[in-house]
Parts: structure tokens; sequence; C-alpha cells
């Protein structure tokens, strides 16, 4: 089955998404390792999607609670969190719901600037990693292969949001630096990564004079290679912090880039009255709080940071393109369910076929060999036809029981044992919760932690009651 376990802005807000991202290039590795050394390996597959504004991890499970159990550690082992802080900032849920919230965060529909263009190119890029790492599966595949399918459409048939600007885009507007205000300035950056590179394209296209860029470690002149920038040497940062017209920080390498003495002897180097712009758009703040406050400088952070409102009708538009896409994904997953019995009912047509050929051949010869197996093979294309399509019309409407049912009846084949009509993987008992359970809201790691003992607690108190009151009526006997 699919589940999604998430830290998000819209949940945590970005302090408490710092603390939870900290040490998140680390999580694929260490859920790989978990899964390996855990008896059951109960992840078939995963991907891990971190970016500024959030934190999840999509699986592919056999069991349930097993699954949310070494999820929830390996983020407590990358974080170094306790364990009941990470417990109470990961939300959980499962199925159409899981399928749903990536469908939206592809399409821009659950980010800060709604409709960002990054986020989709972040998704393609987390996709393919986990692809190529052999860690996903079909169904995982499904999901992000539809996902960036809607997206793509909610890009081209609405125009939603920011438009498919960039949260550097909605930054600059929201500082009111258009090209007028940029045009032949200075501007400095910091930080190489994907940000970064929006950052520079976003610039040159307002007309930029110079760019600088600023790593902290240590990749200025290989990105001012390929960015049309100029590299800044750590001694040099404080004269390109003077006469920069604006400073978009977009490192997050976890420490203070800017701080205030350092932002104070570049203020008073500088050879205009205007104040200097700073958009932070890490995650984890490359401007010391304290430095936001000094005069003559204004500082713009991420979460300040907001697109315009979209008109109602088309934001309705883009949820319509992706319940649309959601709805197919489940039908597609319907579909799948009954492929162990579509491909045993073909195995058993096709060896019926093969010892009728093998029967020709040794009482006629080749040629009539094969001129029968021609025409077995349109009988068997005409024959199985109707059946095929039956079964993923069955299938889209939670019926394939019926077609089950049917097959073995006809044909003899029984496929019962290796196959799940909703859709989930032949588990133990009590692996996974039930239909309802799946379709609620998401809750907390911590919340479904103490239903789950709460239960355990009454089924233990309900065992107890029928002892006592087995053990009474012997005596009252």
């Amino acid at each position: 089955m699919l589940i999604a376990l998430r830290a998000t802005h819209d949940n945590l807000g970005l302090e408490g998404l710092e603390r939870i991202t900290r040490g998140s290039e680390n999580l694929d590795e260490r859920l790989a390792a978990l899964n390996e050394a855990h008896p059951e390996q109960p992840l078939t597959g995963w991907v891990c999607l971190a970016t500024c504004n959030r934190l999840e991890v999509y699986a592919d499970v056999d069991r349930f609670h097993d699954a949310i159990d070494l999820v929830t550690r390996a983020v407590i082992d990358t974080s170094g969190l306790p364990a009941e802080d990470v417990a109470r900032m990961l939300v959980v849920d499962a199925g159409s719901i899981s399928a749903r919230h990536m469908y939206e965060v592809a399409s821009g529909m659950n980010s800060q600037v709604l409709g960002e263009a990054e986020i989709t190119g972040q998704v393609r890029t987390t996709f393919s990693s986990a692809l190529a790492s052999g860690h996903t599966t079909t169904l995982l595949n499904d999901l992000f292969q539809g996902a960036l399918r809607t997206a793509k459409q909610v890009t081209s048939k609405t125009k939603v949001g920011a438009a498919g600007r960039s949260s550097v885009a909605v930054a600059l507007d929201s500082a009111h630096l258009f090209t007028t205000e940029l045009e032949r300035r200075e501007a400095l950056l910091i930080g190489t990564g994907a940000l970064a590179r929006v950052a520079s394209a976003e610039l040159h296209l307002r007309g930029v004079g110079t760019l600088r860029v600023y790593s902290p470690s240590g990749r200025a002149a290989q990105f001012a290679d390929s960015h049309g920038a100029l590299p800044v040497a750590p001694d040099q940062l404080e004269a390109a912090l003077s006469s920069a017209a604006v400073v978009i920080a977009a490192s997050g390498g976890g420490t203070h880039v800017i701080d205030p003495p350092l932002l104070e002897r570049a203020l008073e180097a500088r050879a205009t009255s205007e104040e200097l712009v700073i958009l932070d758009l890490a995650l984890h703040a490359d401007v010391d709080p304290a430095a936001a406050v000094l005069p003559g400088v204004r500082v713009l952070a991420l979460e300040s940071i907001r697109a315009g409102e979209s008109a109602r009708g088309e934001v309705e538009r883009a949820r319509e393109l992706i319940d649309t896409g959601v709805v197919r994904f489940e039908e597609r997953q319907q579909i799948r369910a009954v492929d162990p019995a579509v491909s045993a009912l073909r195995r058993s047509v096709k060896d019926m076929i093969v010892l009728e050929v093998d029967e020709v051949r040794r009482s006629s010869g080749e040629a009539a060999a094969e001129q029968v197996q021609r025409s077995l093979g349109r009988v068997y294309n005409k024959l199985l036809h109707s059946p095929m399509v039956r079964a993923q019309e069955l299938a889209k409407t939670g019926q394939a029981d019926q077609f089950l049912e049917a097959i073995h009846t006809i044909f003899g084949v029984d496929v019962a044992g290796s196959l799940s009509v909703d859709g989930a993987r032949p588990a133990s008992e009590s692996a996974a919760p039930t239909r309802e359970g799946l379709e609620r809201p998401p809750m907390s790691v911590a919340k479904m932690e103490q239903m789950r003992r709460d239960l355990e607690a009454a089924q233990v108190r309900e065992e107890e009651q029928a002892a006592h009151t087995e053990h009474g009526g012997e005596r009252d006997v």
C-alpha cells in the first residue's frame, strides 16, 4: 500500500521544518540501512522529497505500522531530534490521501508561493534519483509519473498563483525590485545550489549589471563561470555587501553567513544612502536575525513571501485537473490488482495451445504445426480480449473479486492467494489499518501511536474480562 509521512511548512512553520530537515541529505541512505536490517523489511520502495518547504517520504509498504516506525526512526537519526518531537512533527496518511497530496505538491498547489515553478523540477529530480537507485516500485512510479503529468497540465491549462513564476521572482516582486530597479545594478548571490541557479537566471532576466556570487562551501568560482557571475572570496564578502543593491541568500548551510558585525561594517562603507535589500530564501537562514534589525537594511525572510491571489476559477480548474489525475492513478492501481489473475489466465490458455501444437507437430509435421499455431493465436487474442476488457472495468469499480471467481469457475485458475483486490499486498494479520482508517485525515505519528496503544490496552482488558468471566462461570458450576 501507499503511505506518506511528512513535515511541511503548513503544519510546522519554517522554524520547526528547519529543525526536522537537518541531515535530510542522509535520509535515503538511513532508510535503506534500517530496512535492510529489519527482519520483515516493511518498505518495498520509497522516495524522499526534501525542499525548503517540506520533508516527505512516500513509501510502498507491506507492513503499515512497522513502516511508520522505521521511517520515524530514520528521521530521528538524521535530524538528531528527540523521538517524541519527531513523532509529534511528522504526520502520516495513506492511500488516496497520500496520492492527492503528491499531486498537489508537484503542481505547486501546496507551496508558499502558489503555483511555484521550482517544485515540479524538484519532484522530478527526486523521483529520477530514487528510480536510478532502485528504490521505487510500480506503485511509486505510477504515483510520481502521474503527478508530474498533471503538474504539466496545471501549468499549461491554468494561470494559477505565480503562473509558473519561481519563488525568487515572487520575492523580488515583493521587494519591489523590478527591471527598472535592478537594471545595471549590482547583486550578490550567496549559495550555489538549485535555488541559486534559479536566482541567477531571474536576476539576469531583470537586467542586473554585475552579479557576484559567494559560496560558504567554496564553489563560487565554478558557479560563476557557468552563470555569468564574478566569484567572491571570503575576504571580499564585506565589500560585495556594501556595493550590492540586493542580496539573495540561498545557501542554507546551517550557519549564519551574514552576522551583525559584518553587516554593520558593510553598511558603513556603503556609498549610497538607499537601504540594502536582503532576500533570505534559505530554509536554514543565512542571515542572523539580529542583523535584520540594523538601520539601513531590509530583510525579507522566506515565510514572508507570498504570491498574489489567483482568480478563484483558475484554482478550481487546477484542482479539477488534480482530481482527474488522482482518479486515474487509483483506477490504475485497481487494474494492476488483477494483473496476477490476468497473467495466470493467459498462461493457462497458452499452455493449452502449446500442448495442442506439439501434438499436431508429432502427428502431422512442422508445417501443419505452424499453421495450427497461427490459427490458435488468432483464437487466443479474440477469446481473451473481452475478458481482459471486462477485468479492467470491474477493477475500476472495485469488483475485481467477480473476475477472480469467474476465471476460477470457467478455467480452474486460482490466484486468490496472491491477489489483494484493494491494491495492497498480502501481509500478516493486523499489518495494515482498515479501509476506513486509510481515508481519515492525516494525523501525527504520535497520535497514531497513542491510538494503537489505546487499542492494544482495550484488547487486553477484553481478554482479561473474558478470562475472568470464564473462571467465574467454572466456580459457579
